[in-house]
């Protein structure tokens, strides 16, 4: 059990260790992921999302495969809303700053835009605020979705 900012009790599990820094991030019983702060505990929504980031440094491959173990190892239930961490992890990305949109790129699959996330993409790419690089991985992924979307 943790404390969240309202010095409320969460029964949780640490999941990720934020760059050995002794802070986590991690899940409820009911799924909700929080990451853990200098103030508590903070939910992804609330600011918490920031903390957790560091995620984007494993590749999406390693992070699945890291976290099937976890979930394993510490009995907790399969469905951890993951998808709902990804996304959420991968919109923060994008305004953050151009380091972390760049890892974020590289872990979003063209099946996971939806109309929104397309509108902030293209916002990127057009004030060039990212390098050249992201800009056209970005493009290229906005492009397969339209097409993956008309196929369909």
């Amino acid at each position: 059990m943790k404390k969240n900012k309202d010095r409320k009790h969460i029964e949780w599990t640490p999941i990720f260790d934020i760059k050995n820094s002794g802070y986590f991030a991690g899940v409820d019983n009911d799924g909700n992921w929080f990451a853990d702060t200098a103030e508590g505990l903070k939910p992804l929504d609330e600011g918490g999302g920031i903390g957790i980031l560091p995620i984007l440094e494993m590749t999406r491959a390693n992070f699945n495969s890291y976290i099937n173990h976890k979930i394993k190892s510490a009995d907790l239930k399969a469905d951890l809303k993951l998808s709902d961490l990804v996304n959420k992890i991968i919109r923060l990305s994008f305004g953050i700053s151009t380091y972390w949109a760049e890892l974020g790129i590289e872990w979003l699959d063209e099946n996971e835009i939806d109309n929104d996330l397309k509108s902030k993409l293209n916002y990127l790419i057009e004030n060039k605020k990212h390098s050249q690089n992201f800009r056209h991985k970005a493009y290229t992924k906005i492009k397969r979705y339209e097409r993956k979307r008309t196929n369909t």
